[in-house]
């Protein structure tokens, strides 16, 4: 009997994560009758494909150190461009180009400002955050910037399941994110990076290039997202975003990568988008007020952390006894 308990404790100990989010779609099933409905599910797999791209560069950022809060701002930013691009008689393709070289030179630039001048990443970004939203609103007086376009048009067209090529796209993304994180020099650096920047030098290897490296493949995740923006509201917006690279940061914590670096998986950041995502769709389903709203996600983020910290110390007390 003491030997089933114990095994009952350890799986959930082990998938503390995914029982939060299966208890999760329980109530909101229950609280509100569409949740459930495929439609509801298709539009919340849609919905979260902008997210699902930030968090793979979220994770990079996090397990080296090198954490990012500025990927909506400048989203909110390259948008803008791509629109004015597109408004001066320049095509689409032309609009697009200019959203992904502005979003990764500004990246590059904070991997220059962070390698080289060995400033804090999260002083860097949050003024980023702060100074491209502000560019964001300047160039367009605070109002919305139409993006006609026939890529507006296939990339918000249902395909397999009813899908959106978004999704396709993000699901790309994540493999991406998961081959070069666990396969390639620059997954390697990330995590040496995290755990001791000495181990890098250790192999001959230049911290400040790899940290230049790493900003400058959360610069490609965030270009991406930022054509999925565009696409998904088919105009630029300069507050477009906002709020989404914060729920990035948390879903990778949640998803268990450490907050101090140095570890953590794509596949876990994954199923943290999968806990946000559910929350944001099923609260907003409630249609409560936004004070209600923030209250509610955030004690069911931290419910989510806590349930998850004690599955841990659970299963490393039970290792220790082991």
């Amino acid at each position: 009997m003491n030997d089933a308990i114990g095994r009952v404790f350890g799986f959930a100990a082990r998938h503390a994560l995914g029982l939060s989010l299966v208890l999760l779609i329980l109530v909101f099933g229950t609280l509100e009758g569409s949740f459930l409905t495929p439609a509801n599910i298709t539009s919340l797999i849609d919905q979260s494909a902008i997210f699902a791209v930030l968090a793979v560069g979220a994770t990079f950022g996090i397990i080296s150190r090198n954490i990012d809060i500025a990927p909506a701002s400048v989203i909110a930013l390259a948008d803008v461009v791509a629109a004015l691009t597109l408004k001066g008689g320049f095509g689409f393709l032309a609009g697009l180009a200019a959203a992904a070289i502005t979003t990764v030179a500004i990246y590059a630039g904070h991997g220059a400002l962070i390698a080289w001048f060995e400033l804090d990443p999260l002083i860097v970004t949050l003024a980023a955050w702060i100074w491209a939203r502000g560019l964001a609103v300047s160039f367009t007086n605070a109002s919305t910037i139409p993006f006609h376009s026939d890529f507006v048009t296939v990339m918000n067209a249902p395909m397999l399941l009813n899908l959106t090529p978004a999704v396709v796209v993000a699901v790309a993304v994540f493999g991406i994110g998961h081959m070069v994180l666990r396969h390639t020099p620059l997954g390697l650096h990330t995590y040496a990076l995290g755990q001791d920047a000495r181990l890098l030098r250790q192999a001959g290897v230049n911290p400040a290039r790899a940290k230049l490296a790493i900003f400058l493949f959360m610069g490609v995740t965030t270009a991406v997202g930022a054509i999925l923006m565009l696409a998904r509201i088919g105009a630029a917006a300069p507050t477009a975003g906002f709020g989404l690279e914060l729920d990035a940061i948390v879903a990778v914590i949640i998803g268990g990568t450490s907050f101090k670096g140095g570890s953590g998986r794509i596949a876990n950041s994954l199923f943290g988008v999968a806990f946000i995502a559910v929350l944001n769709n099923g609260l907003s389903g409630l249609q409560m007020g936004d004070p209600e709203f923030l209250l509610l996600k955030g004690l069911a983020i931290l419910a989510a952390l806590l349930l998850d910290a004690t599955g841990r110390r659970l299963a490393d007390r039970k290792t220790a006894i082991e």
